[in-house]
């Protein structure tokens, strides 16, 4: 099984959303009392980005809430660093919580903030956990030689590298290395970063990330996948030469950013296979069905 679309993409359009927004998009996607829960990005009319809740019991036909699940309003003594919105949430279960990371956009640029949630009603938010500019950021679903640990893109002039860095709290962070860079020539050579909270397998981690390529006066954004070193994950076993996934559907290729998937959710069943919440041009949410075993074997 290669990576299959879904055949009633797009799943959610700013139609099935219950009050105004421009759009809805860039899911962190989670199960949840037996639920599949997305935390998708909406843009507001104003043109700034908060978080809505939508759920399944299929993990395809979802139904989004009437409320606004985190605004950067309710960021109280963070605000100055939200005040431009809250963007692209990835979601990552530790024990019985789960810890969502995503962009806060504001005048002193993008970083990572974190908060957590036992019952995706009530929030817990920890504050920014980088400095700017930074994003991309995606946690392990579990403790590695008794440390946490978090992938993320740092932005340098001239530089757009994945990352990997240490904590012993989630919140205070160091040991940073270097995990991936851009592959010259290729389909990312522009900037790569993470798209989704990394999963066990018996041959590594995995992870999907997505690179980016300009073509002309745009740029083409595609999913790969990398598979890193169980105990020492800073190590790469192993990455996807080609993308997984590229733009090739209208509601990819046409949008609010033309030529775009990206994804920063995904959902492991147990039976071996898996679920890709990506987005199409920056406009809709969209599902394809892979399987593990299929990952694993392109990262050889």
């Amino acid at each position: 099984m290669n990576v299959i679309r879904f055949k009633l993409n797009p799943i959610l359009t700013k139609d099935n959303v219950p009050f105004k927004v421009n759009s809805i998009f860039n899911a962190g996607a989670v199960k949840f009392n037996g639920k599949y829960i997305l935390v998708c990005r909406v843009e507001m009319p104003n043109g700034r980005s908060s978080f809505v809740l939508a759920e399944s019991s299929d993990g395809y036909s979802f139904k989004v809430h009437d409320k606004l699940f985190l605004t950067p309003e309710d960021h109280s003594e963070f605000y100055e660093y939200v005040e431009w919105g809250i963007e692209d949430p990835r979601i990552t279960q530790l024990e019985d919580k789960f810890f969502l990371t995503y962009t806060g956009y504001s005048e002193y640029m993008p970083l990572v903030i974190l908060a957590e949630t036992k019952d995706f009603k009530n929030v817990k938010i920890h504050g920014p956990i980088s400095e700017p500019s930074n994003k991309d950021c995606s946690l392990f679903p579990e403790k590695i030689n008794d440390k946490y640990w978090k992938i993320d893109r740092p932005s340098a002039e001239n530089r757009k590298d994945i990352w990997i860095a240490s904590s012993p709290d989630l919140i205070h962070w160091g040991n940073y290395k270097i995990l991936m860079q851009p592959e010259p020539g290729t389909w990312e050579n522009d900037k790569i970063g993470s798209s989704s909270d990394p999963i066990k397998t018996d041959k590594g981690w995995l992870m999907l990330y997505h690179g980016v390529r300009g073509f002309g006066i745009t740029s083409l954004y595609k999913l790969g996948v990398v598979l890193l070193d169980l105990n020492e994950p800073w190590k790469v076993i192993g990455r996807s030469k080609e993308p997984i996934l590229a733009p090739e559907m209208d509601y990819e290729r046409v949008g609010d950013v033309n030529n775009v998937v990206f994804a920063n959710g995904w959902i492991a069943e147990s039976d071996g296979s898996v679920k890709i919440y990506y987005s199409g041009a920056d406009t809709n949410v969209c599902v394809a069905d892979t399987t593990i075993d299929y990952l694993i074997s392109v990262c050889k």
